[in-house]
């Protein structure tokens, strides 16, 4: 692998994306490329460790994101990841064409690719992790009215002995026993957008920040009071309770400031079911489903407010009718392949 060192930057660069691309659509394993694989597998590994990005199409967009991000393996698992709330976006953006959107846990910006694949409208990502928040800022500038904030959320505005921990493309805080002073500034989301005026009434709200969701949320009661926007959220029992967090209380904070529905999909984003925050035996029952999974198995949950219970019946009617038709799609593909066994 030393040889590696010694080409250009171009070249490297070059040989990166090949062997990334290649490892995202292997080819079919025979005998002839056996050792072709290893070589690759190997040469994963090194571009992994120096932090090499390379080019991934999102949406209608390219983005650059680092070797070790999952996404594209994801994507290939998981062709629907995400689109869900592209769809959803694009529905609430009929209603309020004056939307705009928060995303906290920004990440490398891919949900601005896809978001901006379906609609434009003005969109503030929020994002702590000082390397994925570089990406972001190379990733955004090819967007108009897409705002930054390098800002950690947390339920309330203070100094936090934490550290974060990055894997896979992901980054939360881990809490330290340490008092030396490098720890890490939370803030609450209001005070952060006393410096983002433009996004005090924002209708839509994504929150993806691996374990402190809730926390979030409950620190974000006086904007979503005041705003009423539709939220969608990561729940994962697993990271939850690593937080301290009990999972079922946020859906009563929710209800006591006027959300009524739900819509729940599956973490590769296929859709679950709907739900009426009155009714308390489907919440625990959904959050029985998702515990002890160990966050292999988590789902991302769509709350609307009262006043968009409009929105709720036909973006339910929306989605219903998109996986019955994907799912007929695949059954009637899957049938074609059979046949021509």
């Amino acid at each position: 692998m030393f040889i590696l060192i010694y080409l250009p930057n171009k070249m490297l660069l070059t040989y990166a994306q090949t062997v990334h691309e290649y490892e995202v659509n292997p080819p079919k394993k025979t005998i002839l490329n056996r050792f072709v694989n290893r070589l690759n597998s190997r040469l994963f590994s090194y571009f992994v460790k120096q932090n090499v990005l390379v080019d991934f199409n999102v949406g209608k967009y390219k983005l650059k994101l680092p070797f070790s991000h999952a996404l594209p393996f994801i994507f290939k698992l998981y062709p629907q990841y995400s689109s869900n709330l592209a769809r959803i976006a694009g529905q609430v953006h009929k209603k309020y064409s004056d939307l705009t959107l928060i995303d906290i846990g920004a990440n490398i910006g891919d949900t601005v690719a896809l978001l901006r694949s379906v609609a434009n409208f003005p969109i503030l990502c929020i994002e702590g992790d000082d390397y994925f928040f570089s990406v972001l800022e190379t990733n955004s500038a090819q967007f108009s009215d897409v705002h930054l904030a390098k800002k950690y959320v947390g339920d309330a505005s203070e100094f936090v002995n934490a550290a974060p921990v990055v894997s896979s493309g992901t980054a939360h805080l881990t809490k330290s026993e340490t008092t030396d002073g490098n720890g890490i500034q939370l803030e609450a989301l209001s005070d952060i957008l006393k410096d983002h005026s433009a996004f005090q009434q924002a209708k839509l709200l994504k929150v993806d920040t691996d374990g402190f969701d809730n926390k979030i949320l409950r620190g974000s009661t006086d904007f979503l009071n005041a705003a009423r926007p539709v939220i969608f959220f990561e729940y994962d029992p697993y990271l939850l309770a690593k937080q301290g967090d009990d999972g079922l209380s946020i859906f009563s904070t929710l209800s006591s400031i006027g959300y009524t529905r739900i819509l729940v999909y599956e973490n590769s984003g296929d859709f679950v079911m709907s739900a009426n925050l009155a009714n308390k035996q489907h919440l625990i029952e959904l959050n029985n489903y998702y515990s002890g999974r160990e966050g292999k198995r988590y789902c991302d949950i769509c709350v609307f407010h009262g006043e968009d219970e409009d929105l709720f019946y036909s973006i339910r009617k929306n989605e219903l009718a998109f996986f019955e038709k994907s799912r007929f799609e695949l059954s009637d593909t899957s049938a074609k392949q059979f046949l021509f066994l």
